[in-house]
């Protein structure tokens, strides 16, 4: 059955790679920037605190997954104040 799947990306196939674009260029902040930036601003503001101390991505999955913000900071803490989901 394996063999049927098809690949959703073209990350995922061999010989390809997948479209990027380069940093600071006008097709990244449509594609990049501009999009994290609007979930950023959409987070509560405890949140968006959190990413400017944490970084995005993992404190983002971790509001996604309803976490608390004080369970982001007490495991950045333990972890040498490095916050990783």
């Amino acid at each position: 059955m394996a063999e049927s799947m098809r690949c959703v990306s073209n990350s995922n196939t061999a010989m390809a790679t997948a479209k990027r674009a380069e940093l600071a260029s006008d097709e990244y902040t449509i594609r990049v920037a501009g999009p994290v930036m609007t979930a950023i601003d959409r987070m509560p503001p405890a949140w968006r605190a959190l990413v400017n101390a944490y970084g995005y991505v993992d404190v983002y999955r971790a509001w996604r997954a309803d976490w608390q913000p004080a369970q982001v900071r007490r495991t950045a803490e333990q972890n040498g104040g490095l916050f990783v989901l």
